[in-house]
């Protein structure tokens, strides 16, 4: 979400006017603006009260759980992103991320063995490409061609 949205210091005054009966509404304001959150507060509320968890849910609960959710996106990808930096790139990877829990002892205890199996791409083999300049088609090769 944008700040616009959850900004309202922006609205005129909502007191009604002297000359008009009717009474201006306020600005409808989502409980994530509401609480100050980027995670969705009422989707969160939905899928606690559609999960058949419990009988009866709280309704700081879903404010509480979308709070803790962005805190822990923030700090995962906040340590992945360092280390996509010190391994000078510009984007997280999933390795990044797959690296971020197994380094933070916290992180792998939350996510408890879901993450920590080894499980490595093979990459594979580079294909030669053709010089710059040459416009015969010699060199190309079918991008799927196995080469011995």
């Amino acid at each position: 979400m944008s700040d616009d949205q959850c900004d309202t210091d922006s609205f005129e005054d909502l007191e009604p006017e002297p000359s008009c009966r009717r009474r201006r509404r306020k600005p409808k304001t989502s409980r994530s603006c509401r609480a100050g959150l980027i995670f969705p507060v009422s989707r969160i509320d939905r899928f606690l009260r559609k999960g058949d968890y419990t009988e009866r849910i709280g309704s700081g609960a879903s404010v509480y759980m979308a709070a803790v959710l962005q805190y822990l996106t923030y700090d995962l990808v906040d340590i992945a992103g360092n280390i996509a930096m010190e391994a000078g790139r510009r984007r997280i990877a999933p390795g990044h991320l797959h690296q971020a829990v197994r380094e933070d002892s916290e992180l792998q205890a939350l996510f408890g063995g879901v993450l920590t199996q080894e499980k490595t791409c093979p990459r594979k083999a580079p294909v030669a490409s053709p010089r710059k300049g040459k416009k015969s088609s010699k060199g190309l090769r079918a991008p799927n061609a196995i080469v011995a």
